[in-house]
């Protein structure tokens, strides 16, 4: 390892600091940069991880993984979590192509189930109402990049929780970055921490975590914004 010279001072507590700050700088410069794939509308955990980054960073060299919250997401609905699934145009180079170029498939009524699902799940939350408006074009319009659509969910969300979407799409060349594919894991065993609050149906089938952000907007409204910046990432 390379030897840094400390500027010597004419104290020892100064000296002290200065190797502080020098340790500091040393693990800023070798941390590694978190890059995501755009989920759709994406987990609790994604948004607490996101939202704490003064730019996002989204990959486009990313390839497309099935089964992943690329295209899925959770909701509270009635019965339970309720899982609501995107339709992906499938050919036999489906697993090889770019998750930016992945389009949707609109022979089924995707849309009209998701948001017919989504309004009956949160009909009654403290929120709903007031955000409803933002979220009803997205399901009555044609569809057909999921990357693109993803991101344009997200900025939305940003918008509601009263903050600046400063986002790049980028290809990743170097050793640089972390990729946070970690996030859109659909079957990993989640150990994710998550303060609990009321839910529509908690009395039925208790606190149920990590679902889509949609459900900490719904329920919290103005104070979403506290509550993901609070969770520990």
């Amino acid at each position: 390892m390379k030897k840094i010279k400390i500027i010597e001072f004419s104290g020892l507590l100064e000296s002290f600091y200065s190797i502080i700050e020098v340790q500091s700088f040393m693990a800023l410069s070798t941390k590694l940069i978190p890059v995501f794939s755009p989920a759709y509308l994406p987990s609790v955990e994604y948004f607490a991880y996101i939202i704490k980054c003064k730019e996002v960073l989204f990959a486009l060299n990313f390839r497309y993984q099935k089964q992943t919250l690329r295209n899925r997401t959770y909701i509270y609905g009635a019965n339970g979590k309720l899982r609501l699934v995107i339709p992906i145009q499938h050919s036999r180079k489906t697993d090889g192509k770019l998750f930016c170029k992945t389009h949707v498939c609109n022979d089924f009524r995707w849309q009209d189930n998701h948001w017919k699902s989504i309004c009956i799940a949160y009909r009654s939350s403290p929120f709903f109402e007031y955000y409803e408006d933002y979220f009803y074009p997205f399901f009555h319009k044609e569809v057909t990049n999921l990357y693109w659509f993803n991101i344009e969910l997200i900025a939305t969300i940003y918008q509601l929780l009263g903050l600046e979407f400063n986002y790049k799409s980028i290809y990743l060349t170097g050793s640089q970055y972390d990729t946070m594919e970690l996030l859109l894991d659909d079957k990993r065993n989640n150990t994710f921490l998550q303060e609990k609050y009321h839910q529509v149906f908690e009395n039925k089938h208790g606190f149920i975590k990590n679902l889509s952000v949609l459900d900490v907007l719904f329920n919290l409204g103005m104070y979403s914004y506290n509550y993901l910046w609070e969770l520990h990432t």
